[in-house]
């Protein structure tokens, strides 16, 4: 695996090529990333970089949990909101010293992505909402006020239980996904913004992955649509 970011999500535009054609794009917003630490085969049985993502003010670290801090103070570094880590080659390490920095220039045009994220929460849903049932019919005297209702579940004697994962009504979102092989349509570095084709997991202002999909990597969190008519036109 290659290495990857972690941004900030800020919403969907529409962007167009040189030859007219409308891309829809999510753009993430990926301010510089901490190279956090170094995990090595020898010490810990993998290799992975760990990288930090947006710095927490004066006034956030008093919020923050005590080794959280220590754990940036032993290595004279900035407290930050996320660390994460990405499995890198051995030889990838030494290109990354502990305390550089990560841009949204390590992907360009082209290049293909993973982008994970946490999906937008739907509270408890209903078989119709969670599963896409069908329901019962509307015209039948028979399915009086259960045209929602998720039917019965139970069992005769044999064997005479529910069986694990039945479709049911519950809670609904909230799971981390990921999204693979999208498309980066533009890199614009001096405002550290990464348009990728398509949509990814989550709400605006959130944070995502990503990751270079064999090629990237990347979390995102959101932000209002305005602010990406903001971004995009600023300097």
């Amino acid at each position: 695996m290659s290495k990857g970011l972690i941004g900030r999500k800020v919403g969907m535009t529409t962007v167009f090529a040189e030859d007219g054609t409308a891309y829809a794009v999510t753009v993430i917003e990926v301010q510089p990333n901490l190279v956090f630490g170094h995990r090595t085969k020898e010490r810990d049985g993998y290799v992975a970089l760990q990288v930090a993502h947006e710095e927490l003010s004066e006034k956030q670290q008093r919020n923050a949990r005590k080794p959280d801090l220590g754990a940036f103070k032993k290595r004279n570094q900035k407290p930050h909101r996320n660390v994460r880590e990405f499995r890198v080659e051995e030889k990838e390490l030494e290109g990354n010293a502990l305390g550089s920095q990560l841009t949204v220039e390590l992907f360009k045009k082209g290049d293909k992505v993973d982008v994970t994220g946490t999906t937008r929460g739907f509270g408890f849903a209903g078989v119709f909402k969670r599963h896409h049932m069908k329901g019962a019919a509307r015209d039948s005297s028979t399915a009086h006020e259960l045209h929602r209702h998720p039917g019965a579940i139970g069992q005769r004697k044999t064997p005479g239980r529910v069986f694990k994962n039945k479709r049911m009504p519950g809670h609904m979102g909230v799971d981390r996904r990921t999204v693979q092989n999208l498309p980066v349509i533009d890199v614009i570095p001096e405002n550290h913004l990464l348009l990728v084709g398509g949509s990814i997991p989550g709400f605006s202002d959130r944070a995502p992955l990503h990751d270079r999909s064999r090629s990237g990597f990347i979390t995102v969190p959101n932000q209002r649509f305005r602010a990406v008519r903001d971004l995009l036109a600023a300097p």
